[in-house]
């Protein structure tokens, strides 16, 4: 501690007042993992206890940042059950969402491009909120602030252009549409209402929605969120849809549309869904009992 102690002392003060949240929330993670039995307030006294009779101000700082970091450390209630143990509220109205394309196939006869189309709508909603995810994620670490203003711009034009890509086979190859350009969000949102889709898609919005105030905001995973990790995280779940609903989309046109091809397209999909949003939070939930 002495050694850290002289290190903080020389380092110029602007940059101990930068970096001391990000080395707070190391440190904070580090406790939580070697003494998860210790209160914060008594993690911090050992550390005051440290510092010896005449610590560095800087140091006293870190000490109070680092209590402030495992107090807002999500703690388990005692006797709860584990967060990994079930899958939570927010996969129930994932499954009850993806009912309503599977009533329209069902009973409103939908076609190959209606499910297609409402599913590329829905990869465009999870673009949206995960651009809310990266905006939120560890609001107490000025690094990741700077890392927002690099990350944040470049998934809009990188998953942006992926998605348009998309949505350009979507309508060109299934709805027969012509297109002038790559972005017409005028044709997207006209189609939208065209094959009376608004519903089905503020469903789906909705379901989504709750599952990033349920989890990411109400159970804390947001504090522990990495706008790197972010930023990449929706193209390990997003790309397996693409490619299952374009070939699968490909393979049901091809066999005319029939009832049980259009069915079975809509649970091979919600089951992929189903399971990358289990993994998803389970992983944080784990991440959030090891920190906490």
């Amino acid at each position: 501690m002495a050694t850290d102690r002289k290190r903080i002392h020389e380092a110029p003060p602007w940059l101990v007042r930068l970096l001391t949240p990000f080395i707070a929330r190391q440190v904070a993670r580090q406790f939580a993992r070697d003494e998860p039995g210790l209160a914060p307030e008594a993690i911090a006294a050992r550390m005051r206890a440290d510092l010896g009779p005449s610590p560095d101000p800087a140091a006293l700082r870190l000490v109070d940042a680092v209590e402030k970091k495992l107090a807002a450390l999500p703690r388990p209630a005692a006797g709860a059950a584990p967060a990994t143990s079930a899958p939570g509220a927010s996969a129930v109205v994932l499954v009850a969402a993806n009912v309503v394309p599977l009533y329209g196939v069902a009973a409103l006869g939908w076609s190959v491009f209606d499910v297609l189309l409402l599913f590329w709508v829905e990869n465009v909603i999870v673009g949206l909120l995960n651009v809310a995810r990266m905006v939120t994620a560890s609001p107490d670490d000025p690094l990741q602030w700077g890392a927002k203003l690099l990350f944040v711009p470049f998934f809009c034009f990188h998953y942006g252009m992926f998605t348009a890509v998309h949505g350009a086979f979507v309508f060109g190859l299934f709805g027969h549409l012509k297109t002038s350009g790559l972005i017409e969000p005028a044709l997207w949102l006209d189609t939208i209402g065209a094959q009376q889709l608004w519903l089905p898609v503020g469903v789906l919005g909705a379901s989504h929605l709750f599952s990033f105030l349920w989890n990411y905001l109400g159970r804390g995973e947001y504090r522990l969120a990495s706008v790197a990790e972010l930023m990449s995280k929706p193209y390990a779940r997003v790309v397996v849809l693409h490619l299952t609903i374009l070939f699968g989309g490909f393979g049901v046109q091809a066999l005319g549309s029939p009832l049980w091809a259009l069915v079975l397209l809509v649970v091979l999909k919600t089951g992929i869904d189903l399971g990358a949003h289990l993994r998803e939070h389970r992983k944080a939930a784990a991440q959030a009992e090891t920190s906490g």
